[in-house]
């Protein structure tokens, strides 16, 4: 209601023999006593839509989902490795290192460096733009006395974002569904999910035979799993598949956590562009949108759609057309196994003239 209507049915409620136009008490007192009201009811409004948690994000989802199952939101990890430092002098725990974009590093360790030295480091800042390639980390923000260069030899991994809104709300919403009790399957879903990095995942009862469950996981990029997090996930639900209830996983339940299986999809493709456009842009381009649509489907989709995937080519910034789409060399749909996450393999784009 606005405040005119609120006030209406105040001053109705008021007997005629008092004067109730504007600028007398009665019609003054009860305007402000409309306001008071108006306000009240839209605070009371707000609070009505905080009971859907679709309405929510952030620390109020957060605290939402917690006091009604318990779940938390998987927190970001902070990206590691190792930098090969040259030189004479002495690489004390808490040094910087960077690479050129700012992306900043701190020493595990103290090292005495005589020549060359690994220094075990820590990505500053958490989440997944710490997992920088190799041969980027290559500069120190403080000069470190006695120390010439810096590199790193291997990429950094390790780094996950912390949870968005939308996958703890669908972890919510399967719990609330699908309730994982007493060690059922999809507790074994639910255990795996709150592993940092873990995008989808499969669970197959009797896997291995009798008392035995086999968990399949992806990636958060939907890609299969890294190593790491295959080996979190398994130690996490049952540390070295014994059984023995020194993990999540009731005792007696051999736990067999492994990464999905990479169907790798080649594309070739024709295209035609709009004016404008940049070929080698324009190749990224359909490069990224293709991964991203994998991606999408992992796990949720049995095959891959060669018309979703055209589709998906045209609806790419700066194509106008395409034409001798293959996938895999052929022209149907792309059957995915059950333990399968279909990945992107090489992509051969040609420019129609």
């Amino acid at each position: 209601m606005s405040v005119d209507s609120i006030q209406g049915e105040l001053l109705r409620e008021i007997p005629d023999s008092y004067q109730k136009t504007a600028g007398f008490p009665t019609w003054t007192m009860t305007r402000a006593m409309s306001l008071g009201l108006d306000a009240a009811e839209r605070e009371i409004a707000a609070a009505r839509e905080k009971l859907d948690p679709a309405n929510l994000s952030g620390q109020e989802l957060e605290q939402f989902i917690y006091y009604r199952t318990g779940q938390s939101r998987v927190q970001a990890t902070f990206a590691t490795g190792k930098v090969k430092v040259t030189g004479n002098g002495t690489v004390s725990a808490g040094d910087l290192f960077e690479t050129a974009g700012g992306i900043q590093f701190r020493a595990g360790e103290s090292v005495q460096v005589k020549g060359t030295a690994e220094v075990l480091v820590s990505c500053v800042t958490a989440g997944a733009a710490g997992n920088v390639a190799a041969s980027t980390v290559t500069a120190m923000p403080v000069q470190i006395a006695g120390i010439s260069a810096v590199t790193n030899p291997e990429p950094m991994t390790g780094g996950y974002d912390a949870e968005s809104d939308k996958s703890l709300m669908e972890r919510f919403l399967n719990q609330l569904q699908h309730p994982a009790t007493s060690g059922n399957a999809w507790h074994y879903s639910e255990w795996a999910h709150e592993v940092a990095g873990v995008g989808e995942v499969k669970v197959f009862p009797l896997g291995h035979g009798a008392g035995t469950v086999d968990v399949v996981v992806l990636g958060a990029d939907g890609k299969p799993a890294s190593s790491e997090v295959v080996k979190q996930v398994q130690d996490y639900i049952d540390p070295g598949s014994r059984g023995d209830g020194m993990g999540a996983a009731p005792i007696g339940a051999k736990c067999y956590v492994s990464a999905a299986a990479a169907l790798t999809v080649a594309v070739s493709v024709t295209i035609h562009t709009l004016p404008g456009s940049e070929q080698s842009a324009v190749t990224q381009a359909v490069k990224d949108s293709l991964a991203a649509y994998l991606a999408g489907i992992a796990f949720r989709q049995d095959y891959v759609s060669y018309a979703k995937m055209a589709e998906t080519i045209l609806g790419t910034a700066g194509v106008k057309d395409l034409e001798n789409l293959r996938l895999g060399g052929g022209t149907a749909n792309v059957p995915v196994g059950e333990r399968q996450a279909a990945v992107l393999g090489e992509v051969n784009v040609q420019y129609a003239v």
